[in-house]
């Protein structure tokens, strides 16, 4: 039997000696306590899903070491780009030479495991939310460590419409799912990945989950928020078919959420 795990936003430090501290006593030695829980539930031929915020490293040859720490965990991963996955390289061949075996990265294609299709795209924000205030009150602007005023441009940059942020990102999902719909071995219905949350905040439907209804996908997955006040709002459950699910770490309480059973999804409380 195969499982299917995920747990999103490891926000990694290995590579930068930058971690997630700041933001509460939570946070610290995380990966430990991520390593542990994924030891006692992972089994070597399950699936992880990792949708976004991997990493803190800035350029592809930064992110060696975690990658390390990755590779050396039981099962398959699958990642998407997070709003802070700056490391991700422009071209899947040099994606590729990063990966470790049995490490998979979805940009504008799908993929398949197993007879269970994926596909998957980062978002955009629709609204900015209370993880983004806190990130930028905590010197996280961006992706990049910036000074008190900000960088020159950088808060005009930010508020400009994020109409055309969301086009591409609407553009790069419908890539990923005319991909996915090429592969053969398809068997079970697939599974979408976000960043993002795929809707406004509170609200259950955007462009974005209607693609997604489109496809027969039963389990949508998104990361990014690391508030109460976020947790709160975000809408989680069942709507059209489709239930999603938040799986930022902080949120699992650091521990992979078991998804799916291959043939048979788990009926379960979203945690």
């Amino acid at each position: 039997m195969i499982r299917i795990w995920a747990i999103g936003d490891l926000h990694l430090g290995f590579s930068t000696g930058k971690w997630m501290d700041r933001f509460g006593p939570h946070w610290i030695d995380h990966h430990l306590k991520v390593e542990a829980s994924w030891r006692e539930r992972v089994a070597p031929g399950d699936i992880v899903l990792l949708p976004g915020d991997f990493s803190w490293a800035m350029k592809p040859d930064e992110v060696a070491r975690d990658f390390t720490w990755l590779a050396q965990l039981p099962g398959r991963k699958v990642l998407i780009k997070g709003n802070h996955d700056y490391w991700w390289p422009k071209t899947a061949t040099r994606m590729q030479e990063l990966l470790p075996p049995g490490t998979f990265a979805i940009k504008r294609k799908g993929l398949v495991i197993d007879g269970i299709p994926f596909f998957g795209v980062r978002g955009g924000d629709f609204v900015p939310s209370a993880s983004s205030t806190v990130m930028e009150a905590n010197g996280i602007e961006g992706g990049r460590a910036v000074d008190a005023a900000g960088e020159p441009g950088a808060r005009e940059a930010a508020a400009k419409d994020g109409s055309a942020e969301l086009e591409r990102e609407r553009h790069e999902l419908a890539l990923s799912i005319e991909h996915m719909a090429t592969l053969p071995g398809r068997e079970h219905p697939p599974i979408a990945l976000f960043h993002y949350p795929p809707f406004p905040m509170g609200e259950s439907e955007s462009f974005f989950t209607r693609m997604v209804e489109e496809t027969g996908a039963r389990t949508c997955l998104f990361g990014h928020l690391h508030t109460q006040l976020d947790w709160e709002r975000v809408f989680q459950g069942d709507f059209h078919r489709v239930t999603y699910r938040l799986v930022s770490c902080d949120f699992l309480d650091f521990k992979p959420l078991l998804i799916q059973e291959v043939g048979r999804e788990i009926d379960r409380p979203i945690l």
